[in-house]
């Protein structure tokens, strides 16, 4: 939507500002509207235009945010567990405007492959198919490292204006309490201790803004990683927390301590104990897909999964399949739809296949 410049103008002279504010302010709508950005002016005049309780938003900033947010943990493949914090629901509500209707106006670098229209765990894998060697760097706690700080100097970099863009770096960041510190590890240490001397909010794993905000502060990091990839003549891809070049397994090798002082130079950390070279030849996977032979292609023990679940259950029916195989999940015919369904979104003509033969499964007793 135009904002009403003219009108705008008008009121301000009948209200006796003075030239040099009108000028200022008329600098600040144009640029926004030249970045395709909605014209926000102050936290009041966002909860407006949003229609949410301004009251409710000054009270919940002017804490740590908690209330705002429901905790639970998932436990990790490798040991301990993750906090994810989820927004109620007007405070997801904002925050999903903001996204839409801000960040979104925003591109990631070219080589961000995830959290972004049009990129996925598939164009990410794509960058790297029959290739000699993988890199795989895991950045360490990737939203945990980035503070209300740098969330603001994004709001700042738009347009907004820096008094403003510090209401909405609140919104989209969370400021930990002494529990969320329990869970860090011995290899955590130096980010819990940077991160609770601070005393800044950062971004919070299960807001709807942290993927995108995450992309837009790493784009600088994106950029040089992939200056240093054209240097060695390797490919280079982000998706989220996980780097990925690929190229001759030497070259891979001689640049990774060069790519470790880039991460830290930028403000994060590298996860040590998940950095792999893949070789063809062994285990060769990227974001979970095969990239050894000419297509991205789906792991072969998941199709062989589906296809096992898809025979017995045709053969005996669901029931009497769960029974035989001890299956005791109640949502097993969403498990299965929602594994195939992944299948169709990597290998179109597969996952068709399945679907038919889903269908004929006899799903009542």
């Amino acid at each position: 939507m135009t904002f009403p410049l003219d009108d705008f103008v008008a009121k301000a002279r009948a209200e006796k500002h003075s030239q040099a504010f009108i000028d200022e302010t008329t600098a600040y709508i144009q640029q926004l509207e030249k970045n395709k950005l909605p014209v926000l002016f102050t936290l009041e005049h966002l909860c407006l235009e949003v229609r949410v309780n301004i009251r409710r938003f000054r009270l919940l900033l002017s804490s740590s945010r908690v209330d705002g947010y429901a905790r639970f943990k998932i436990k990790k493949r490798r040991g301990g567990y993750r906090t994810i914090h989820v927004p109620d629901n007007d405070l997801k509500y904002l925050q999903r405007w903001l996204m839409h209707n801000v960040l979104f106006q925003i591109p990631s670098h070219s080589n961000c492959k995830g959290f972004d229209p049009g990129t996925s765990i598939k164009a990410n894998a794509a960058e790297h198919l029959n290739k000699a060697a993988v890199l795989k760097i895991d950045l360490l706690r990737f939203y945990d490292s980035i503070n209300e700080h740098r969330v603001c100097a994004i709001f700042k970099q738009m347009g907004y204006h820096p008094n403003f863009a510090v209401y909405l770096a609140k919104v989209c960041t969370i400021v930990p309490d002494n529990n969320f510190f329990i869970a860090f590890k011995q290899n955590e240490l130096k980010l819990r201790d940077q991160i609770h001397g601070s005393g800044q909010g950062i971004l919070p794993q299960g807001a709807p803004t942290s993927p995108k905000l995450a992309n837009l502060v790493a784009r600088r990091l994106d950029k040089r990683l992939t200056g240093l990839a054209e240097k060695y003549q390797v490919a280079y891809t982000r998706y989220a927390d996980d780097l990925t070049f690929s190229g001759e397994r030497a070259t891979l090798q001689v640049m990774k301590k060069v790519v470790y002082r880039i991460i830290r130079s930028e403000g994060f950390f590298v996860n040590l104990g998940k950095t792999k070279t893949l070789v063809r030849g062994n285990k060769y996977l990227v974001t979970g897909l095969s990239v050894d032979n000419a297509e991205v292609r789906v792991p072969g023990h998941i199709k062989k999964e589906i296809e096992h679940h898809i025979f017995h259950c045709v053969k005996n029916g669901a029931h009497i399949h769960m029974i035989k195989s001890g299956i005791k999940n109640r949502n097993f015919k969403d498990w299965l739809l929602g594994k195939i369904c992944f299948v169709y979104d990597i290998e179109e003509e597969t996952g068709r296949r399945y679907l038919e033969d889903f269908k004929r499964i006899q799903w009542q007793i």
